[in-house]
């Protein structure tokens, strides 16, 4: 069977950049919030506020997934090889590479240590940011019957999955969460990551007016405005960091990510319809270094919290409202520079592909 390739817009591509970007801004803010104790309240909050607006950013990732490979038509066969090239190579790689680098083998046997490692690849992610791609995995499996039922169904029976999805899946969790219930009725996956893949198919292939882009930033101001107060309340009622509202399926996160999907798609084919050749050249190179970027920006990470670049930068390296994003440019533009260069190497670029 020919593979029907989707000529190359722009929106997905700016969507991914700034996912990444926004995904690296968690894992910096992230530590501030952990830190309720020992920070000072406005140092707490820009963690928060850093935090609660960048929750967008796994589902936004789903939902461009979602849009690009149930839109095509390939073989089971060609997905899958182009599956394995893409993301199971890079993903044993890193997970070896990460593996090695904090963990200590050298009490192995050489073949000790390889079952070790398959071992540790197989129970869990090797590094925190890694569960990404376990769960991406998992949809994986489902993408060609997911393909079979969005070609022949109608944008009503679409919407209805989605409804499904969302009322037996962000809905129910956040009743059984205020009510204290726990209800018999549990579609499992069904109610997980999958929503955002149908999501992100729906709304990739429309057009939105004028008024649905305001309502859109309405409700994204509005959600993520939500998502700081609560999870400050709910945390300072503990006494310590409340996540409930940062899950990525809590129901104002799906309201923000809807809302942000909306807004960025718009921004996008706005520029891509200005044709301005720098900007649109830019976004793509930032774009087909993403997925490297988001391999490596954990290790880049832990090397600038460490000093190894010859100076220590992190969240705590300041007033937290400018040490955060000040970190989150560093780590992405250093990691971009090294994917740069390993997409050079041919037997390298293998593991950061574009």
């Amino acid at each position: 069977m020919m593979i029907e390739r989707t000529p190359r817009i722009l929106w997905p591509d700016l969507i991914r950049v700034i996912s990444v970007f926004l995904v690296i801004l968690i894992h910096v803010s992230s530590l501030l919030l952990n830190a309720w104790d020992d920070l000072s309240f406005s140092d707490w909050m820009a963690g928060n506020i850093y935090d609660s607006l960048a929750r967008v950013c796994v589902p936004l990732l789903f939902m461009i997934s979602g849009y690009l490979l149930l839109s095509r038509q390939e073989s089971i066969r060609s997905f899958y090889i182009n599956r394995v090239r893409k993301v199971v190579i890079p993903l044993l790689v890193w997970s070896v590479i990460y593996l090695l680098w904090r963990n200590d083998y050298s009490s192995y046997t050489f073949v000790n240590g390889i079952k070790a490692i398959i071992y540790a690849i197989l129970n869990q992610p090797a590094f925190f940011h890694l569960w990404f791609l376990y769960a991406l995995l998992s949809i994986y499996l489902f993408v060609p019957l997911m393909r079979v039922f969005v070609h022949s169904a109608n944008e009503e029976t679409l919407w209805y999955f989605v409804f499904v999805w969302f009322i037996f899946g962000p809905l129910l969790d956040t009743v059984e969460r205020f009510f204290g219930l726990d209800i018999a009725i549990d579609l499992g996956f069904v109610t997980r990551y999958i929503g955002y893949f149908y999501l992100g198919y729906i709304l990739g292939r429309l057009s939105f007016t004028k008024w649905i882009v305001i309502i859109a930033a309405v409700v994204f101001v509005t959600s993520s405005t939500y998502t700081v107060i609560a999870t400050y309340q709910a945390s300072a009622a503990n006494g310590d960091y409340i996540d409930f509202y940062h899950i990525y399926l809590s129901v104002n996160v799906v309201f923000m990510s809807l809302s942000a999907f909306i807004l960025l798609k718009t921004l996008g084919e706005k520029i891509d319809t200005q044709a301005n050749t720098v900007l649109i050249t830019w976004i793509r190179a930032m774009s087909d270094a993403s997925f490297g970027i988001y391999l490596i920006h954990a290790m880049i990470l832990t090397f600038l919290r460490k000093g190894d670049f010859g100076f220590e930068l992190s969240g705590f390296s300041g007033p937290a409202f400018i040490a955060v994003p000040s970190t989150v440019m560093a780590a992405f533009l250093i990691s971009w520079i090294v994917v740069v260069i390993l997409q050079k190497i041919p037997f390298l670029r293998v593991i950061v592909p574009r």
